[in-house]
Order: structure tokens, then C-alpha cells, then sequence
């Protein structure tokens, strides 16, 4: 069966769009959370990295990823100093689950909010982009990690302009509205991920 990336901009709605499509049968994987698993995990190599480049970043015994968000996304060189440390392991380990996936009978689904940034899109048989409109993204931002609207503008940074992406996306869904628009959009798109196949047939929220 095939095996879909899905991505999007921070706080686009990719991890509400991951767990309906996991509802609906879908086999997922999240690279955040994955990561996230590596980060409590004090035996992990991506863990010791991160306590030697960044010790500012471990609290009793942890890292705190709030801080360590404002250590990456205050400066660049940090940034990519974290980004050597994580992006290999996360990659690795993408790899090896898209592999088992397309062995199975389900349709999978990968969470990847860099997929289009470092070029992944290679490892799976089609892409799904979930965007929002700017003003609702810093929105969200500003309150789900409590930043500055300039702060927030900086998260965004990281990421590709949409509009370059949806040039790349088989499957494009606009999450600027409500849960219950997202979720007729990921009913039509769930048709869509189970019906043959092609790469050139994108439907557009």
C-alpha cells in the first residue's frame, strides 16, 4: 500500500490532521514525537549531543524544549548545530518506518514538517501539504508556545513559503478555518489516499 508525507508549516494543523486520518485506518508516524522520545531517553545519543552543546537547555536531568527552542531559534548556528544532531537519527528512523509501511495493507501516513526543506518527498509515493493562512498561524503560535508575534515570525522562518510547496504536494488542504471543515476535508481526502494512486492528481482544500 502506498506510503504518504504529510507536511505543513508550524501550527498548521499536521497533528490533528495525522490522528483523524489514524482513525480512519491509516498506519502514522510523527518524526516530532519520535524525536521528543529520544529527548527524555538519557542513554540516547541525540540526548548526551544536546547536553554537551547545550547544558543551558537541561533542567533536572532534562531537556526543556521551551528553552531549547529559544536558544535553536535565536540564532542561527544553533539552530544547525541541532539540526546535525536530530536530522540523521529522525531521517534514519523515517527511513526504516516507510520501508516497513509499504509492506503492509494499510495506506501510512508520516508526519514530517521539514519534508519539502530537506528534500524528502524521494521516500514517499505521494505528499500532503496542510496549510493556513499567515494571520491565523501567528495567531496559534502566539498562543499555543506563548512567543511575541515577532517570535513567532521567527518559528515561521524556518519553513518553505507555501506557495512553494504546493507547487510539490499531490494533496493540498487549507486548515484556516474549523476542526469541523478539517474534517470533511480529511473525509475527501482519506478517498482520495485509498483510490489508485497518482502522482499528478492533487485535490486542493
Amino acid at each position: 500500500m502506498p506510503v504518504f508525507g504529510l507536511t505543513g508549516n508550524l501550527s498548521c494543523g499536521k497533528s490533528t490532521a495525522l490522528m483523524l486520518l489514524k482513525d480512519k485506518g491509516a498506519c502514522v508516524f510523527d518524526v516530532d514525537k519520535r524525536i521528543h522520545e529520544y529527548y527524555k531517553d538519557k542513554k540516547s545519543g541525540i540526548f548526551k549531543k544536546i547536553s554537551v552543546l547545550f547544558p543551558q537547555a537541561i533542567r533536572k536531568n532534562r531537556i526543556d524544549r521551551e528553552k531549547l527552542g529559544e536558544i535553536v531559534f535565536s540564532d542561527r548556528k544553533n539552530l544547525r548545530k541541532l539540526e546535525k544532531i536530530v536530522h540523521p537519527i529522525a531521517i534514519r528512523d523515517l527511513k526504516s518506518w516507510a520501508k516497513k509501511a509499504k509492506n503492509t495493507n494499510r495506506v501510512s501516513v508520516a508526519e514530517v514538517p521539514l519534508l519539502f526543506e530537506k528534500n524528502l518527498a524521494g521516500i514517499f509515493d505521494g505528499t500532503i501539504l496542510i496549510y493556513a493562512k499567515k494571520s491565523v498561524l501567528l495567531k496559534r503560535i502566539k498562543i499555543k508556545l506563548k512567543l511575541s508575534k515577532a517570535a513567532a515570525g521567527c518559528r515561521l522562518s524556518a519553513f518553505k513559503p507555501v506557495r512553494e510547496k504546493s507547487k510539490r504536494a499531490d494533496f493540498i488542504i487549507n486548515n484556516s478555518f474549523t476542526i469541523e471543515t478539517l474534517k470533511r476535508e480529511i473525509d475527501i481526502l482519506w478517498k482520495n489516499l485509498n483510490s489508485n494512486f497518482k502522482g499528478e492528481n492533487k485535490t486542493n482544500g
